[in-house]
């Protein structure tokens, strides 16, 4: 007979569940037991890009789009694709779109020529926003500014250093993309090209290409981009490879973890990316947001209990999705799922 869940035996009916769950939900987000650690969901009002895809204007970053695939490709062949100010403006504008494009599902990062990307330029100082931003992002980068001054990472007079500090909020950007992110390497990575590699999802690279942070060669150190490098290979091989500054091959960072799949050329790199855009396509999209999300607030941190209700959160959160119900009720009247009927389909 009916029990005192309302439901045979005293089981609870799949609407109850779902609405103790959302009820779960809603009080941890009042509540937020998790701040204890920091929040990976990132900050997006320091920067408001200065174009849409469907109007590109960079000519240091090109933009192709497909059917829940994007390719953002680097296009300074002439100067070894170094990271100067338009071509940073122009990754800043891409990532910006993808964080807002929810339809895209991959996005594929590469160069042009004969490496994938020769560093910073010489004589980029860090600062690549020069365009004056909207009021909103003017009050958001000065309060940045004051908090950082606070923290003693910046001077308390003058603008010494704000360059950094914005080149810092944009790896961190990146690496929290919504998509699926992918380095297809075509050739040799340098300083700044290493830390594109460690803020994507996966590496396929060229085997014949050779990796290096030379920066304490010129007495510096590589800041920006470490945190995010020690996440993807520990802090053992990343102090090896930025305190010697060695030049290594895409075999030692292949057995490191900073690259995924080793390949003969870019043609057959390409067919990797199929390979996975048809993995990825039965994967439900915000599924995958929210594992990225879940990997970035649980990494590094001690298992207490600010992680374990952190995670209870995120799971929360993810049951009572559309694209959790939708997934249930396409699995029970055996169908495709709705983020299914729609491959992603690369252009090459």
């Amino acid at each position: 007979g009916a029990g005192a869940g309302g439901g045979p035996r005293g089981r609870l009916t799949k609407g109850e569940l779902d609405a103790m769950a959302e009820g779960v939900y809603k009080q941890a987000c009042e509540t937020r037991p998790w701040a204890a650690i920091s929040d990976p969901t990132p900050d997006l009002g320091w920067y408001e890009p200065s174009c849409s895809f469907e109007a590109w204007d960079h000519k240091a970053v090109q933009v192709e789009l497909g059917q829940g695939i994007a390719y953002i490709t680097l296009n300074r062949p002439d100067s070894s694709n170094a990271l100067d100010a338009a071509m940073f403006c122009g990754l800043a504008d891409a990532v910006f779109n993808l964080h807002e494009r929810k339809d895209i599902r991959c996005v594929v990062f590469s160069g042009v020529g004969k490496l994938l990307c020769g560093g910073a330029d010489p004589k980029f100082d860090g600062c690549f926003a020069r365009r004056r931003q909207p009021p909103k992002v003017e009050r958001h980068l000065a309060q940045l500014r004051e908090r950082a001054v606070q923290a003693g990472a910046l001077p308390a007079e003058g603008d010494a250093g704000l360059g950094g500090l914005l080149l810092a909020k944009f790896w961190y950007t990146m690496n929290s993309l919504p998509q699926f992110s992918i380095a297809l390497v075509n050739g040799s990575a340098i300083g700044d090209g290493v830390g594109l590699l460690a803020c994507v999802d996966m590496t396929i690279a060229v085997s014949s290409a050779f990796f290096s942070l030379p920066a304490v060669r010129d007495g510096l150190v590589p800041s920006f981009v470490a945190p995010y490098l020690v996440a993807k290979v520990g802090p053992g091989f990343a102090k090896y490879m930025i305190a010697s500054g060695m030049t290594l091959t895409a075999a030692e960072m292949q057995s490191a973890g900073l690259i995924s799949e080793l390949v003969s050329d870019v043609a057959e790199g390409h067919k990797k990316v199929a390979e996975i855009c048809e993995v990825l396509t039965a994967c439900g999209p915000r599924s995958v947001e929210a594992s990225k999300k879940l990997v970035v607030g649980v990494g590094g941190q001690p298992i207490d209990e600010g992680v374990m209700f952190f995670t209870a959160a995120l799971l929360a959160m993810v049951t009572v999705s559309d694209e959790s119900r939708d997934g249930m009720v396409c699995v029970q009247l055996r169908k495709p799922k709705p983020w299914e009927e729609k491959p992603i389909t690369p252009l090459h």
